[in-house]
């Protein structure tokens, strides 16, 4: 499985969307981090999967949406890729 770096323009949409938009900035968000831990809750997943299709016109199936997928922005990065590939 290719290995995305941090120069890809879907990681850093959607780092700076969750570090601006579902995080206190000064928390020190980074594609690793392991959301949940840092507080994601439901409403904010959803935040997470409402731009995700407006930014990026896709959809995420709901057998996608579960812990493994959604832990951190690296992983939701890594499925945008998938799903773009299978478009």
């Amino acid at each position: 499985m290719k290995e995305f770096d941090s120069l890809d323009p879907i990681e850093t949409a959607l780092l700076d969307f969750v570090r601006n938009e579902i995080y206190d900035p000064s928390l020190g968000i980074d594609a690793g981090t392991y959301l949940i831990e840092a507080g994601l809750d439901s409403f904010s997943l959803l935040k997470i999967l409402v731009f995700v299709e407006k930014k990026f016109n896709l959809r995420i199936p709901e057998a996608e949406i579960n812990e493994e997928r959604m832990c951190s922005v690296q992983n939701i990065v890594r499925l945008i890729h998938e799903l773009q590939q299978c478009q």
